[in-house]
């Protein structure tokens, strides 16, 4: 029995085939996008990696600095994600009137930069109406981003879910 090959070495394979692709003059979109979302795991997992060894060693800078890299990188991906979500979100009923009632105070606590407040707001809206807290929006929480990446974020998420157009694909 053969382990699985590793992300990096299939990511390396899709870009050989699409390079052979291009010589052959026939590339296929499809492909593309499977490499692309390969890159995006990978990305997101040395995002993971660098988290955790800047928790180990607080004091390196240069360890700090490229998580600060790798995450500002990531960023624009996650805005979409969240966007996403609040689009989602929107379809359960519980939470969106809830989010209707708290809406503008919340968007007022992030408009401020107040993350603890706006967190403990969200945060409650998911508790009492006893449904999990999307493990992708605690990111935008987390210090590495500057405040207005932090606003653009929480934005993103809620023009999801209190925006009146629905999400097109």
């Amino acid at each position: 029995m053969s382990m699985p090959a590793l992300p990096e070495v299939r990511l390396g394979e899709k870009l050989q085939e699409l390079g052979k692709q291009l010589r052959e003059g026939e590339p296929k979109v499809e492909q593309f996008r499977e490499a692309y979302d390969e890159l995006r795991k990978l990305n997101r997992r040395l995002q993971e990696l660098l988290q955790w060894a800047v928790e180990q060693r607080r004091d390196e800078k240069e360890l700090n600095n490229l998580y600060c890299q790798v995450a500002g990188w990531n960023a624009s991906d996650l805005v979409e994600h969240l966007k996403r979500t609040g689009f989602r979100l929107k379809q359960d009923r519980v939470l969106k009137e809830a989010f209707d009632r708290q809406g503008y105070r919340i968007l007022e606590l992030v408009r401020a930069g107040k993350r603890d407040e706006a967190f403990h707001a969200i945060l409650r809206i998911f508790v009492s109406a006893k449904r999990e807290f999307p493990a992708h929006l605690v990111e935008a929480f987390k210090p590495v981003y500057s405040d207005t990446l932090f606003r653009v974020f929480l934005f993103s998420f809620l023009s999801g879910i209190l925006g009146k157009e629905q999400e097109s694909e």
